[in-house]
């Protein structure tokens, strides 16, 4: 039982020490809002997103939908998929005469596709997750007053994911460590992840996520020069919160809110996020066999 539910929740392509059954598949379709006023600079300090010697009242904000999926090819080799599509605005008033600041950008962003091959099973588990970042879209121009919805270049990361249910509080716990390797001058990272979940009533879910990632800005990356920092495309260092409260919706479907917090970071967004998901977990098409 306790094993189901933990596969059922894994929530992020980062975060499943699990491995689907042969056959089964997870998905999770979802829509986020995500807004931000104040950024932290290369030394960690909170500042506006723009120069407040020349805009004042600075705002970044993303609408989001975004589909993630997984599938059991057979019980070695889970298959992942992420696609989100987003609209991205940025604004700002400008001072003494100077011009306002707006821009837009609405399109699909980097899609990501991985796999997940499990090391242990049981009461624990562990699981290898290689994962590439596809990029559907050039660079960004560099100078533009557009938000930037992709470094145009191609990543490659790889995770170690470890798990542990705990039966007696019919929870879980689990996390992850890994590292990207990203195109071009981009500077790589390091990133991690810790979760843990129960379910304290019939029907209820709760989770709680911490996640973070590490790395130094180069000479040659950052996105646009009239750009607030976005999130996910690289040279950005932050830690972050997410606690979620998922509803189930009768065998492991489930409705979900969750609410991301970043708290600390480097050329790093202060953004908060709300998000509305439902996830779909059990068998489909049978997986072929090898």
């Amino acid at each position: 039982m306790a094993i189901a539910l933990l596969a059922a929740w894994s929530p992020d392509a980062r975060a499943g020490a699990w491995a689907r059954g042969r056959g089964e598949a997870y998905a999770k379709a979802s829509v986020s809002y995500l807004k931000a006023e104040e950024m932290f600079d290369d030394s960690g300090e909170r500042r506006p997103l723009f120069d407040p010697a020349l805009y004042e009242r600075t705002r970044y904000a993303e609408h989001g939908s975004a589909l993630y999926v997984e599938y059991g090819v057979f019980d070695a080799l889970t298959l992942l998929g992420s696609l989100p599509l987003k609209l991205v605005e940025q604004d700002a008033d400008g001072l003494s005469g100077a011009g306002g600041l707006h821009g837009e950008a609405f399109g699909l962003a980097d899609i990501h596709l991985g796999a997940r091959v499990p090391l242990h099973r049981g009461r624990w588990a562990a699981a290898i997750e290689p994962d590439l970042k596809v990029p559907l879209r050039g660079a960004p121009q560099t100078v533009s007053t557009a938000p930037t919805l992709s470094t145009g270049l191609i990543d490659f990361g790889a995770a170690l994911c470890l798990g542990t249910s705990l039966p007696r509080l019919r929870g879980y716990g689990q996390g992850s460590v890994g590292y990207r390797i990203r195109a071009g001058r981009t500077a790589e990272e390091e990133y991690w992840d810790f979760e843990a979940g129960l379910e304290p009533a019939r029907l209820l879910r709760v989770r709680f996520l911490y996640d973070g990632v590490h790395s130094e800005r180069g000479l040659g990356g950052g996105g646009a020069a009239a750009d607030a920092p976005v999130p996910g495309v690289g040279e950005q260092s932050f830690q972050r919160i997410a606690p979620t409260v998922a509803i189930a919706l009768g065998g492991w479907n489930e409705v979900s809110v969750t609410w991301r917090r970043v708290f600390d970071g480097r050329s790093a967004l202060r953004s908060s996020e709300w998000e509305v998901g439902f996830s779909f977990l059990g068998k489909v098409v049978p997986a072929p066999g090898l």
